[in-house]
């Protein structure tokens, strides 16, 4: 099998390694997995998704991918492949895809019912020595050390390394997702510890250390009937690197965001900086670093950001650093202020092509407390506001102004509604976002942003045919988009975190 088919197959895999938690897969799946994906359910919950495919078949994506495909030289067969993948219902009842420590791989799918036939006769179509094996019909790539097989048995479709396939057709089988969800995702890094030690990685044992605090990481994505549920675990041990775990896990409470200013998203969360620097410092110290002092001792451990938007794509492209406000808890005002100042004198001296810099000072007043609006070569002007125990950082004009309307994320209306039904009375971060705004400007973003990167004319015309279909269809997503609300807490060594998004489908 050549690996262009073995591409196509691969791509039309992991398109449609479909969505159904059920046992079967994973019983059938070889244990001992490093990371997971896992999906379900995406047949019973097509329907949501009907409105968002009828525009997208509306714009008629296919016709675009078509004519990229031939300017890339693929071939009639190439392209009548990428016209199976393409037209495919990607809905499916269940899908896993594992990776091992021993870099093996293996990857199962069960189809929807009305598609499997299509695919199974795309797969035997890009078989070119096929056997038979224990009712798996199975192709073998001749290439390298650990071969590619691919396959299926009349109903399920098989993607694997050989020596994960060997494992399952041996009847070494059964793994249990540590979370449930319509689309999973997990990581464990027990098995893979081991390889740390390895003398050939030359890793020094406070490396080793400071990478098995990292214990576990669970996601999970739910589609319901008002939007989509996000759930995540994870674990850390205090044991392996206590420093880095006290910095991970806070014991704080983060700004509440409803005082925070009104953006089109804005986070809030909990970051020890003094005790960041200390760690880096003695860290770089470790490996014979004497001269890296980093004292942030003059900042607290809040922190929050803001992000003003734009509805207009010119300004937005001409403003690299976007209409940010980042707000800084401070012990000592005065010393944050001068530090903070003596790094965006730094960054000032790598801002121009010349290397040369550039940097001014101007004093002005914001929202009664004092402030300096700072040049920084072309990077263009930044704004310093000190307040009594904060520090704001603006990185335009308009994200500025967010101080001076004086309007709160609590006045917003959506934030009310999903607080309310989801935000509890403290965490360690938090972020509400208008989706539908943050969107929009991207989509008005995107073509101009991609008319400045490409030279060709006749690429040029291609790239901006399919930029301003995808353009149109995020705008139509916008139209169905909610706000989103999300959170992360501590419980014990690990960080829970929640998120919704309403979506009106």
């Amino acid at each position: 099998m050549s690996y262009k088919k073995i591409y196509f197959f691969l791509l039309a895999l992991v398109l449609t390694v479909p969505v159904a938690l059920a046992q079967s897969l994973p019983a059938l799946t070889p244990p001992g997995a490093i990371a997971g994906f896992y999906t379900r359910n995406l047949a019973i919950k097509k329907a949501f998704f009907i409105a968002f495919q009828a525009e997208w078949n509306r714009l008629d994506f296919f016709d675009s991918f078509e004519n990229i495909a031939e300017e890339g030289g693929f071939d009639a067969e190439d392209l009548q492949i990428i016209s199976d993948v393409l037209n495919i219902d990607l809905v499916g009842r269940e899908g896993i895809f594992v990776f091992y420590p021993s870099g093996d791989f293996f990857a199962l799918a069960r189809p929807s019912a009305d598609r499997v036939d299509s695919l199974i006769a795309l797969l035997d179509r890009s078989m070119v020595n096929p056997e038979i094996y224990r009712g798996w019909k199975l192709d073998r790539s001749d290439d390298g050390s650990n071969p590619l097989l691919v396959g299926h048995n009349g109903e399920l479709l098989l993607l694997g390394s050989q020596g994960a396939v060997e494992r399952f057709l041996a009847g070494d089988r059964g793994i249990r997702p540590p979370v449930e969800g319509d689309l999973v995702f997990w990581v464990d890094t027990g098995p893979f510890a081991p390889l740390l030690h390895d003398p050939e990685l030359e890793l020094p044992p406070e490396v080793i250390r400071s990478i098995s605090t990292f214990s576990k990481f669970s996601w999970a994505l739910d589609i319901q009937e008002g939007g989509v549920f996000i759930r995540s675990r994870f674990a850390l041990d205090p044991n392996q690197d206590p420093e880095l775990a006290s910095l991970l896990l806070p014991t704080d409470q983060a700004w509440a965001l409803d005082e925070l200013p009104k953006g089109v998203s804005v986070s809030s969360f909990v970051f020890d900086l003094p005790a960041f620097g200390d760690y880096v410092t003695n860290y770089a110290q470790m490996f014979g670093v004497q001269d890296l002092q980093l004292d942030l001792s003059a900042f607290g451990d809040h922190l929050a950001m803001v992000d003003a938007g734009t509805s207009d794509p010119q300004e937005a492209l001409q403003n690299s650093l976007g209409n940010l406000l980042f707000i800084m808890e401070t012990r000592d005002s005065l010393t944050a202020e001068v530090t903070l100042l003596s790094w965006i004198q730094m960054l000032a001296g790598f801002s121009t092509p010349e290397g040369s810099g550039g940097f001014r000072v101007e004093s002005l007043e914001v929202a009664g407390m004092p402030a300096k609006m700072l040049s920084v070569g072309i990077l263009g002007n930044l704004y310093l506001v000190s307040g009594d125990d904060r520090l704001y950082l603006a990185t335009s004009k308009r994200a500025l102004q967010l101080l001076d309307s004086g309007e709160t994320v609590g006045e917003d209306a959506g934030f009310r509604r999903l607080a309310q039904a989801y935000l509890p009375a403290s965490y360690v971060s938090a972020s509400y976002t208008d989706n539908r705004k943050t969107l929009e400007q991207i989509a008005g973003l995107l073509p101009l942003m991609m008319m400045q990167t490409v030279d060709d004319p006749d690429v040029q015309a291609m790239t901006i045919e399919l930029t301003d279909k995808y353009a149109q269809f995020l705008h139509f997503v916008a139209t169905r988009l909610g706000p989103s609300i999300g959170y992360v807490q501590v419980q014990g060594d690990e960080l829970i975190g929640f998120g919704f998004m309403e979506v009106a489908w």
